[in-house]
């Protein structure tokens, strides 16, 4: 497994990740900050100051059409998905600069077909029927077709209409997310860049040596996932902007498959040891909604992947990732392949150590 991890993993910044991540972080603030309150995290001073400089340095009109295109939902891509693919389809690192001429020669029409893929990539079953994704991508108007007769899980149901008028308007659609793009990158992350690198790359050295030290450990205890998952050559991306987080996206860029992995920056913060106090807050807040406390009782049968859960919860598969973050945090659970499908598994042991810790910590007893 070592020699299998060192072969195929690497860590590389790549700024314009950073750049759409950015983009995606302002329009979705709210969405960030109520999450950063459930995990009990202080964002980063330097990070609140990029998101109220940018706020009040952007023009109403530009953080209108930043919500059009990026607001939906912090954990369901939607119309952005159409640009992390225009950039994760790339083996190679780029430039914000880079980036932008490459997506301007990118044909509208492919654009707005992957912002389908990406309101939808939870739902194909359903809105394709039996088509094949690979020749319907093609065709805008049985696209639209199909699209209208298909709603999206409830929490990116507001991208239904925007997707539509996409759809109606390819090149208009291009127009505005060119000029959206090239004027957030004027406007706000020109003025950071060398500032997001800085802290990026700093951050890169620390993990990429406690990768290279351990390399299944480090996949295992802090990138939360199966390391037999990396068996295609998967760059990490350490990103300041997104502080926290385990993002993992393939692309097939025509002739094979690749990985990115856009990880927060303070990933050791939260996927690392924790004081004692703190674990066991989260570990009674975690069960303090019941559909966590049925999510681990399900896995507690035996493995599940997400869309059993969801449906066995009557709940979404975004809801399925945001309750299993808590349990990731908690080391709780993680991600195994198994017959081409990701699996949750529980982990019974480390759920009797949170419950003998949080006896200890709540009856005030030695260790």
């Amino acid at each position: 497994m070592k020699d299998l991890l060192n072969k195929n993993i690497r860590f590389a910044y790549n700024e314009a990740i950073e750049m759409i991540v950015s983009m995606g972080m302002i329009a979705c603030e709210g969405q960030m900050l109520a999450l950063a309150e459930d995990y009990k995290l202080e964002m980063d001073p330097l990070a609140l100051s990029f998101h109220e400089e940018t706020q009040a340095r952007l023009s109403p009109h530009t953080l209108r059409e930043l919500q059009f295109f990026f607001q939906y939902h912090f954990l369901h891509k939607g119309l952005d998905f159409a640009f992390y693919e225009s950039i994760g389809s790339s083996v190679e690192p780029q430039s914000a600069e880079e980036w932008i001429t490459s997506l301007e020669q990118t044909p509208a029409e492919k654009v707005v077909a992957q912002m389908v893929f990406g309101v939808y990539y939870d739902k194909m079953d359903e809105l394709l029927q039996d088509m094949d994704w690979e020749d319907v991508k093609k065709d805008l108007r049985l696209l639209s077709e199909i699209v209208k007769k298909t709603k999206p899980q409830p929490e990116v149901v507001e991208a239904h209409e925007p997707l539509l008028e996409c759809l109606a308007h390819p090149e208009e659609t291009k127009l505005r997310y060119m000029q959206l793009i090239r004027q957030f990158y004027h406007d706000a992350f020109v003025l950071w860049r060398d500032q997001f690198r800085k802290e990026s790359e700093q951050a890169s050295l620390v993990y990429k040596e406690l990768f290279h030290t351990n390399p299944e450990r480090f996949i295992r205890g802090i990138n939360k996932i199966d390391p037999a998952i990396y068996d295609i050559p998967t760059t990490f991306h350490i990103s300041f902007i997104s502080q926290i987080g385990n993002h993992h996206l393939t692309f097939n860029t025509g002739t094979s498959w690749i990985g990115w992995v856009i990880f927060g920056i303070h990933n050791d913060r939260v996927f690392g040891p924790a004081a004692d106090r703190e674990k066991t807050e989260l570990f009674l807040k975690a069960f303090s909604d019941k559909r966590r406390l049925d999510f681990l009782m399900l896995l507690r049968k035996r493995p599940h992947y997400g869309k059993e859960i969801a449906t066995k919860l009557g709940i979404t598969p975004a809801a399925v990732n945001y309750h299993a973050n808590f349990l990731f945090f908690l080391n709780l659970i993680e991600l195994k392949r198994e017959d081409h499908r990701l699996y949750y598994h529980l982990d019974v042991d480390k759920l009797r150590e949170l419950l003998a810790l949080t006896t200890r910590v709540m009856l005030d007893e030695d260790y």
